[in-house]
């Protein structure tokens, strides 16, 4: 039986420079994991998805998602009978065969625009390989979306739904990789003569016996520790906010399928502990973007194992994977993998890591609520309600449609479409009073810097106010909120430290222009200090935000216990409490 490093082959024949990616695939394949590829347009995501659909002979389904997506254009159509029962009469209503219910491989581009109404049966299905009562032959399903985080690609996934995809696999431009020989050569094979496709190198029953073997090999003894114990220590490194990722799915069932697959890929018969570096496919997104490198990295080789090169960066890596495995490392005794990756990592990360952790969480939050949703017609669906007027008939269902029509139904439940009332803004508040200095200065400063770049990513309004017994507002033009980020942060850059500490004028500043602006917007602030001039508790401007509908969040950083008022100020007005404690080699952000 030939095995499936043929396939591979042909994926990296076909793709130039997506050899870590065209492993991930395969391996996805074999497995029977669903993959999810992210990346920015035009890197080859949808290309990869349908090469691996063609090349594996199975029967493939395209599966293109938008806005307006109803269910019944990929799970089939509802259609109404009706059934005599004597002098009685009834509609019933049956689901028709969808063209998903042929399917071997589904690519679903663009995973992200698709509606919460018709994506979450979709990923249900996609789950359970079922249609309401009737099994799907579906192996694998590939879904691409845009990168995290830039919501002009689409809302962002909920982790329970981007936990469906055992292998995710982050995408960039063979433009931006360390290596230019990609790029060259992918210029080269595009100003020459196009390659033509090769012809299909499996079966299904080829794919099924490769899915049946790989299932059946066995984990030699000790490797069920050395994986728990791997994913103990990464889940020790990660920040609390990301450590909800790790979940059990990776644990006992995408870690152990891809081990399996990988062995299968490089022909051994039993799965060993070279074999760890396929879950790198399984990790990568649940660890966050900046930080996957170095921290699996770290982790890996404290278990003894070698780390290939990271995605991007050829077919090379594919062959360095699955073919030419370095030599099994000595079997390392329970709890030896946490031992040897704390003792070559230090004591924590270093600052800009933490820094880029709490950035990371609040352009997030800024980002989604920058802007407030309002209902509107023209808008994109987002849940359900009743209707309210006869010309939304066509938002509602068919058998709703039917019933409302035979006066069964008065009131059926129609499409709630909503939009974006407008671009939100956010107001930095930073403490510069003279506890703020040297070490807490220059890292306020960087938390500063990194959300003013994120808002200029998301084109939000931005203030910036710097405090201590007084409020001192930066304003480049007559407005608080602007756009001029080069001088915004020129001016963080220049901080210096002096006076004492005061909540009440630095947010009542900042409430007063989100609210000329007439923006819901957000609130960070930053501080070391307890305040000691003005109003400690902020009773005015707590109520002035919540009328606004302002979020503020807070920024505790010291050894010392922070404010209550800092918690209580995030939590009434729907923000969140953050606290960052120095550390020797750097700065321990969790939130409250």
């Amino acid at each position: 039986m030939t095995g499936p490093g043929a396939l591979l082959d042909a994926l990296t024949r076909e793709l130039v420079g997506r050899g870590d990616e065209a492993l991930g695939l395969v391996l996805a394949l074999v497995a029977r994991e669903h993959a999810l590829l992210e990346g920015p347009p035009g890197c080859g995501k949808a290309a990869l998805a349908g090469a691996l659909a063609r090349l594996s002979g199975a029967r493939a389904l395209t599966l293109t998602l938008h806005r307006d997506l109803q269910p019944g254009e990929w799970r089939g159509d509802t259609i109404l009978r009706r059934q005599r029962s004597g002098t009685r009469e009834r509609v019933r209503a049956e689901l028709a065969p969808g063209p998903l219910a042929d399917a071997e491989i589904l690519v679903v581009p663009g995973l992200t625009r698709a509606p919460a109404e018709a994506l979450t049966p979709l990923l249900r299905a996609l789950e359970t390989r079922r249609l309401d009562a009737r099994r799907l032959p579906l192996e694998v399903a590939v879904a691409t979306a845009g990168p995290a985080g830039l919501e002009s690609y689409g809302d962002e996934l909920e982790p329970a739904a981007r936990d469906r995809f055992g292998v995710q696999i982050r995408m960039t431009g063979l433009l931006g990789a360390a290596d230019p020989g990609p790029a060259r050569a992918l210029l080269d094979r595009s100003c020459d003569a196009p390659v033509s496709p090769g012809p299909a190198c499996a079966t299904r029953g080829r794919r099924h016996a490769w899915q049946q073997a790989a299932a059946a090999l066995p984990l030699e003894p000790g490797l069920r520790e050395a994986w728990r114990e791997l994913l103990v220590e990464l889940r020790a490194r990660l920040d609390p906010l990301d450590r909800a990722r790790l979940g059990d799915r990776v644990l006992a069932r995408a870690g152990p399928a891809l081990m399996r697959a990988h062995a299968l890929l490089r022909g051994a018969d039993a799965v060993r502990r070279r074999d760890l570096v396929a879950t790198r496919f399984a990790l990568a997104g649940r660890v966050p973007a900046e930080r996957a490198d170095e921290l699996l990295a770290a982790v890996v080789r404290g278990a003894g194992l070698a780390l290939p090169v990271p995605a991007g960066s050829g077919a090379g890596t594919a062959a360095a994977s699955a073919g030419a495995a370095p030599q099994d490392p000595a079997a390392p005794r329970p709890g030896a993998v946490r031992a040897a990756a704390r003792s070559s990592a230090g004591v924590r990360e270093p600052v800009a890591a933490d820094v880029a952790s709490l950035v990371r969480v609040l352009e997030g939050r800024l980002a989604r609520g920058g802007a407030g949703r309002r209902e509107h017609p023209a808008g994109a669906p987002r849940s359900r309600r009743r209707m309210r007027a006869l010309d939304e008939l066509l938002d509602a269902d068919p058998l709703d449609a039917v019933l409302l029509v035979d006066g069964a139904e008065l009131r059926p439940s129609v499409l709630r479409r909503e939009r974006r009332a407008g671009r939100g803004a956010v107001a930095l508040l930073r403490d510069v009073s003279a506890s703020m200095e040297g070490g807490l200065a220059r890292w306020a400063g960087e938390v500063v810097a990194g959300l003013v770049r994120g808002a200029r990513r998301h084109g939000l309004r931005v203030g910036y106010v710097e405090f201590d017994h007084d409020a001192h507002v930066f304003r480049p033009g007559r407005a608080l909120l602007h756009r001029r980020y080069g001088e915004l942060l020129a001016r963080a850059a220049d901080a210096r430290s002096s006076g004492r500490t005061n909540y009440e004028a630095p947010l009542r500043a900042a409430l007063r222009g989100l609210s000329r602006a007439g923006r819901h917007g957000h609130v960070v602030l930053i501080t070391d200090g307890v305040p000691v001039v003005g109003d400690p508790a902020v009773r005015a401007e707590r109520a002035l935000a919540r009328r606004l509908g302002v979020r503020v969040h807070t920024v505790f950083v010291g050894l010392g216990e922070p404010p209550p008022v800092l918690e209580g100020l995030a939590r009434v007005t729907g923000g969140v409490a953050f606290r960052g404690r120095p550390q020797a080699s750097g700065m321990r952000v969790e939130a409250r």
